[in-house]
């Protein structure tokens, strides 16, 4: 048997029920909090989800249409030539007299009626003349007043016999001369009355100014000849309503060019846009020396971008392509996708799934349930068709149907 000395120690093998109890009780806690933790993630997750479907359910539904671009750039068919945009009435405002301008109305871009005063130049010496005039008719009427009294008392005493022939006839010589006087004052007073009024620049018709050609204080003439400072004029007018195609075309070409005829317009700085046109006028002569004739052709659709001085290229199209939209270059947009609001029509295109107000510029009426853009798109982009009036600028849609 042996000794308890030689027993194995086996406290080293006993479970501290201290320490484990307290890392027990720290786990439980550990779990309770995970467990808490997840059930808020979950039901975060569900709520967003809801809130997410029932977001999505109350957005806007709409339907899309596309921008359309139609042809190339140039006119395939017909006779072509280059020219420029001018117009048939315009006119370098000025006055025949010599003056100081001493107010000046205008700007260039302005737009001016018919009547309206552009400029005036100092009327101060002609002021003055007019007063002293003024004060030399009244002496003169006082004149021939004393003059056809004394001429009326010596008419009686020459009957009575009290007064000679002579005085008599020097009286009437004295009224007479005191009349003619006064005329000619009302007529240096009539002709200062034109120089005033000339001196007072008006626009013989509506335009827009294109030029301002001289400046306040300078000096102007008619003739332009008076000096280096002097200028010839104050501004020019143009009527843009009569802006139109000049164009030269050779004589073997000539025939394609009759009265009437359509023509497809091509600006130089919007080569990808036209504008229809039909000759205007033939000029009645050649250059012979370039073997050209002249020809005008007008615009029957115009719009702001089309300028005086500006380079055109016209094509001369045969009678049946009148019509024709080939070649056109131009942007047809949806007519349903026009909105008309206050700052003028505009439409929504999408992006992604987002509104965005986009202003547009259109020409014409609408044909074939298409409308021609003349700015504002550049072709392909999508845009809401029959907008209801809640659609607004940012606000977030859901697509019914794919782009037409």
């Amino acid at each position: 048997m042996a000794n308890s000395g030689d027993l194995p120690d086996l406290s080293r093998l006993s479970i501290d029920r201290s320490a484990s109890g307290g890392s027990g009780g720290s786990g439980g806690r550990g779990g309770w909090w995970m467990c808490l933790v997840l059930l808020v993630a979950f039901a975060g997750w569900e709520f967003w989800r809801g809130g997410w479907a029932t977001a999505l359910e109350s957005r806007p539904t709409v339907s899309a249409g596309t921008v359309r671009r139609a042809g190339g750039v140039v006119q395939s068919e017909g006779t072509s030539a280059n020219g420029y945009v001018v117009a048939r009435r315009q006119a370098a405002l000025s006055t025949d007299i010599q003056g100081r301008i001493v107010e000046l109305r205008v700007e260039e871009g302005d737009r001016v009626e018919e009547g309206e005063l552009v400029a005036r130049l100092d009327t101060r010496e002609l002021l003055a003349m007019r007063k002293q005039t003024l004060a030399e008719i009244e002496r003169a009427e006082a004149t021939l007043a004393l003059a056809s009294t004394e001429f009326s008392r010596h008419e009686k005493l020459l009957v009575t016999g009290d007064t000679s022939v002579s005085r008599r006839d020097s009286s009437l010589a004295a009224r007479d001369e005191a009349r003619a006087s006064l005329d000619a004052y009302k007529a240096s007073l009539e002709a200062i009355d034109v120089r005033i009024d000339k001196s007072s620049v008006y626009a013989p018709f509506s335009g827009i100014i294109t030029a301002k050609d001289a400046e306040l204080g300078e000096v102007v003439s008619a003739v332009g000849a008076i000096g280096p400072t002097a200028r010839g004029a104050v501004a020019t007018l143009v009527d843009f309503e009569t802006l139109e195609v000049q164009v030269e075309l050779s004589q073997s070409t000539l025939a394609v060019a009759t009265e009437g005829a359509p023509v497809r317009i091509y600006l130089d700085a919007f080569p990808r846009d036209s504008y229809q046109g039909r000759v205007r006028q033939i000029w009645p002569q050649a250059d012979r020396t370039k073997a050209t004739v002249e020809v005008r052709v007008e615009f029957l659709e115009r719009d702001a971008r089309i300028l005086p001085e500006l380079g055109v290229r016209a094509v001369f199209l045969p009678p049946e392509k009148e019509s024709s939209e080939e070649g056109d270059g131009g942007l047809y947009a949806p007519a349903s996708a026009i909105v008309e609001g206050e700052g003028g029509p505009f439409v929504f295109l999408l992006q992604g799934e987002q509104l965005v107000r986009n202003p547009v510029t259109l020409i014409g009426e609408p044909v074939a349930g298409e409308v021609k853009v003349l700015s504002g798109l550049q072709g392909n982009e999508r845009v809401v068709l029959n907008p209801s009036p809640e659609l607004s600028d940012g606000m977030a849609v859901r697509l019914s149907s794919p782009s037409q």
